[in-house]
């Protein structure tokens, strides 16, 4: 089984987790309350108590779970509704650049010549800035960040050419 790892420290992990633990824990309670008044309680009510809960865990975890992430098997870049695995010998490198919701994000160029969104960017001074799920970092560790996944990439095993 591989490991994968986040390169960098996520300054909101920590709320993101909280948020998603303490969703669980009032599920586990409301289940908790269901399961011993079911006598008093019709089938249609829980239904929309068990489609609320299944919607709100399932994308409180998975925000918590957005992340760049890498391996020596490649890297893996994980947003609310999609996860992408990318393997080293596909990455072209990385790349700062502009996008629809933020003035710069990183950017992995792919070596077929396309490129791969992902929820790291590097923090920018202003009194307003939106957050789309992703990472802010300082200009520090992003540099970091950059550094490191160039390391990555060069301690990939080559792949052997198809025989």
């Amino acid at each position: 089984m591989r490991t994968w790892t986040r390169p960098y420290a996520d300054p909101t992990r920590w709320f993101t987790g909280a948020v998603a633990s303490a969703g669980t824990m009032v599920c586990l309670f409301v289940g908790l309350q269901i399961v011993t008044h079911w006598e008093r309680i019709a089938p249609i009510q829980v239904l929309p108590v068990a489609v609320f809960f299944s919607v709100w865990l399932t994308i409180a975890w998975r925000l918590h779970r957005t992340a760049l992430v890498v391996s020596p098997a490649g890297v893996r870049v994980r947003w609310l509704w999609a996860t992408r695995t990318v393997p080293w010998e596909r990455v072209g490198g990385f790349r700062t650049g502009p996008d629809r919701l933020v003035a710069d994000r990183l950017w992995i160029a792919l070596s077929d010549g396309t490129e791969l969104r992902t929820p790291v960017r590097p923090r920018r001074p202003g009194p307003v800035t939106l957050r789309d799920g992703g990472t802010a970092l300082a200009a520090g560790p992003y540099a970091d960040l950059l550094a490191t996944l160039d390391r990555w990439r060069a301690a990939a095993p080559p792949v052997a050419p198809p025989a």
